[in-house]
């Protein structure tokens, strides 16, 4: 059975960047990945610092070669169940492999739920949207389609203003829940509400035209974002029993630990906003204090 001073449950940027850092700290650390990162079908991610607009895979691969170069250990294999405790957790993978380890970053991320709409798959990234913040800047002055039903929706149309004031609301399959402020809101600020199916998204070579609804109305859209919910990629930390909050993310602290001793998570399973740059952070961060806990007693003051 390998031995490892850490394992790293996803190869996203926080699961790389952590690996990274603790190899730069010399600790036997390996990265456990599926390769189905969430953010593989936009074009570019956005706001990184320092970088100009990588691709979700070349950002990737650069993280994942310094991580190699400084010594760290990539397996493309899912971790199916993590037992033992602090010290000694024991980690079954799908091919059948056990690993021993003394600590455990989870940073396998979150799933999103996309709306049920023919057309929408095939413009995933490029015309449409989970994340206002990423994508925000470059819908300024279009027109713009949010689908949900929900307060969710609602806010997210209403945080959308700062860039274009041309947006409407679709509620598509679910009926419209939203309390009577919420819906004078929408109002107040001239975005339109349709409580109707939609039947399909009409692109061209230019990208995405409208929104063609059941009823054969046509809404113009030059993008589309919508907030259906996100879940976690795997249930380890379901099967840890560690704390989650309100929204179903996992609780941490500030060193990213978990409620469970020796359980640790970065990136968008410990909460918003999920942000490359961020989720980055928050596996450096659990790097530092994973070495740290590392550390003999008595090399401390």
């Amino acid at each position: 059975m390998q031995q490892w001073d850490a394992v790293v449950v996803g190869g996203g940027p926080a699961g790389l960047s952590c690996a990274f850092w603790l190899a730069r700290y010399r600790r036997a650390v390996c990265v456990f990945d599926t390769s189905e990162p969430r953010n593989e079908p936009a074009w570019a991610v956005h706001g990184y610092p320092g970088l100009a607009e990588p691709t979700p895979t070349g950002l990737r691969n650069r993280i994942r070669q310094q991580a190699r170069d400084a010594g760290a250990t990539l397996t493309l294999d899912a971790v199916m169940s993590i037992t033992g405790r602090k010290d000694d957790f024991v980690l079954r993978t799908a091919a059948g492999e056990e690993h021993r380890a003394r600590r455990v970053v989870l940073a396998y991320g979150l799933l999103d739920r996309l709306p049920d709409v023919p057309g929408l798959t095939a413009l995933y990234g490029r015309d449409v949207h989970h994340c206002a913040d990423c994508a925000g800047p470059e819908a300024a002055g279009r027109a713009l389609v949010v689908i949900g039903h929900d307060r969710a929706a609602a806010a997210m149309a209403l945080y959308l203003l700062h860039w274009t004031d041309r947006i409407t609301l679709i509620a598509h399959r679910e009926p419209l829940r939203l309390e009577p402020a919420a819906r004078a809101q929408l109002d107040r600020h001239g975005i339109t509400v349709v409580e109707r199916r939609i039947a399909r998204l009409d692109a061209g070579e230019g990208g995405l035209r409208a929104v063609e609804l059941e009823t054969g109305e046509r809404i113009a859209a030059e993008k589309v974002f919508f907030h259906l919910g996100a879940e976690p990629r795997s249930d380890l930390h379901r099967q840890l029993d560690c704390r989650l909050d309100h929204t179903g993310c996992i609780e941490v602290d500030r060193g990213q630990e978990s409620s469970v001793p020796g359980i640790y998570a970065a990136g968008d399973i410990t909460g918003r906003p999920h942000l490359a740059s961020i989720a980055a952070a928050d596996g450096v961060r659990a790097a530092l204090t994973v070495h740290r806990s590392l550390l003999p007693p008595d090399v401390e003051l």
